[in-house]
């Protein structure tokens, strides 16, 4: 009873270390959702436009957003306006936001040469979502867009998490192994399949790519902080990398607060914070610090 006693004092005791070692400087949101009109909102309460996002921001201490829309496959036209809209604005608040494009892969070279045009606009990131897309990891027509990011030096934001096929984190390793000058960056790190995303840290080990791939902790952050699995998730967090995890709120399925909450509970170093919530994306986006 005394040792158990004396254990939890230690485990309060480093529980409080890590809050009072916290960082608190900007921090950088790489996944939040733009509503531009009443047919693309994630949920009935997504708010139209940016001003309910930065306000939410704001409160967080949330210094960069990213703004990101979904194409639909088959009405290039209107993936075209989507994106010219969403880059307009992230244009009308420089530095405040920055735009996250989308094409579907199944529109070819359409797809091919929106992301040309994209690129010369000065786009950075593109969002892939297999679910929302209903399209699979595998198909060739993923790996070409992936090659034509790779060309145009756009980072890939994929949706890592389709509870309909089990095999999808083995299709991710395969097309990050085989497009190795391409950027990835696989959102909601696995969700319930997150041990899985330890695979890349392995293949890393012994030689096998995987240096071009980085997860987002959007969803999941929430979903784990303060559960039983929370010692596994940051274990797998740190096998990976702290270096290589992104953090985000997948607004507005989670609040900016909500998700910053949640990695704060993890138990994290400040330093590990600091990768985590702005130097990584500095990084790998570009962004100004």
């Amino acid at each position: 009873m005394h040792r158990l006693f004396a254990v939890t004092l230690v485990l309060l005791a480093s529980t409080s270390a890590y809050a009072a070692d916290a960082y608190r400087g900007p921090i950088i949101d790489v996944h939040a959702h733009l509503r531009l009109s009443d047919k693309d909102g994630l949920n009935k309460t997504h708010p139209l436009g940016t001003d309910a996002l930065r306000t939410l921001d704001d409160a967080a201490g949330v210094q960069q957003s990213a703004l990101i829309v979904i194409a639909r496959k088959g009405q290039i036209d209107a993936t075209k306006a989507q994106n010219d809209a969403v880059i307009a604005a992230a244009a009308a608040t420089p530095g405040r936001f920055f735009p996250v494009v989308s094409v579907h892969p199944a529109d070819g070279e359409a797809a091919i040469a929106e992301l040309e045009r994209l690129a010369k606009l000065g786009a950075k990131m593109v969002k892939l979502h297999p679910n929302t897309q209903n399209f699979d990891v595998s198909d060739p027509a993923v790996a070409t867009v992936a090659a034509a990011c790779a060309r145009l030096g756009l980072v890939m934001l994929f949706d890592s998490y389709k509870p309909w096929d089990a095999s999808q984190i083995g299709k991710f390793v395969l097309l990050t192994v085989s497009n190795p000058t391409a950027k990835f960056v696989l959102a909601h790190m696995g969700f319930s399949q997150f041990r899985e995303t330890g695979t890349f840290a392995q293949l890393r080990k012994i030689g096998v790519g995987t240096n071009n791939v980085w997860f987002d902790i959007s969803a999941i952050g929430t979903t784990y902080a303060g559960s039983p699995l929370q010692a596994e998730f940051v274990w797998t967090m740190r096998q990976i990398g702290t270096d290589r995890i992104l953090f985000g709120s997948d607004w507005p399925v989670d609040t900016p607060a909500a998700a910053l909450a949640a990695v704060r509970k993890l138990g994290l170093t400040a330093s590990e914070q600091r990768q985590v919530l702005h130097d990584n994306a500095v990084s790998l986006l570009g962004l100004t610090p």
